[in-house]
């Protein structure tokens, strides 16, 4: 899941309203905005799997996906936004667990219960759809920009730009399709 994760950002925007756009969206791609450093600094281990969906594996992402660090990193991040009540807490500590709710679904049994669990988590969408992955995230992009809109034109709010947000998601999603990105 990729676009999914900004879909899922938008979605939690319009249910609350008063959280920043920013930092629903920074959250729901923290995992990832750590996962890259962390791999970069040997934390954490990935290879490539070339011409087998999704194109790598992830060897090791206990630190920055795992289901205990999903929760801290969203307790963390969420502490960042205190002053701005509980909602928008709640609402931003969501939108960071949410990415290893939807990676959950996507990965092949790679997300560790804790740093270093023996147990792992996946159902692996991406293995036994290779293709179908796509079209599963594309239907959860839609539902959540149906509601994203839904809720923008019942507010009369997000300053008019509804369209364009989902625009980009949809776009990120058709460039990482797996027909034309290298690993598909």
């Amino acid at each position: 899941m990729y676009a999914g994760h900004f879909a899922a950002g938008l979605a939690i925007k319009a249910r609350v309203p008063q959280a920043p756009t920013a930092a629903l969206l920074v959250g729901v791609s923290l995992l990832d905005l750590l996962f890259g450093p962390f791999v970069l600094l040997g934390i954490e281990r990935i290879h490539a799997t070339p011409g087998q969906p999704p194109g790598f594996s992830l060897d090791y992402i206990d630190w920055s996906h795992s289901l205990l660090m999903s929760l801290i990193w969203a307790a963390l991040f969420a502490a960042l936004f205190l002053k701005h009540g509980r909602v928008v807490v709640l609402a931003i500590a969501f939108a960071v667990f949410s990415h290893f709710l939807l990676d959950l679904l996507m990965h092949p049994g790679d997300l560790a219960l804790w740093p270093g669990s023996a147990a792992h988590l996946g159902f692996g969408i991406w293995l036994w759809q290779p293709s179908g992955w796509w079209w599963f995230e594309l239907g959860f992009i839609a539902l959540c920009c149906a509601y994203y809109l839904a809720r923008a034109r019942q507010l009369r709010s997000f300053g008019g730009h509804g369209l364009w947000a989902c625009a980009v998601v949809l776009v990120l999603h058709v460039v990482n399709s797996p027909w034309l990105s290298p690993a598909g």
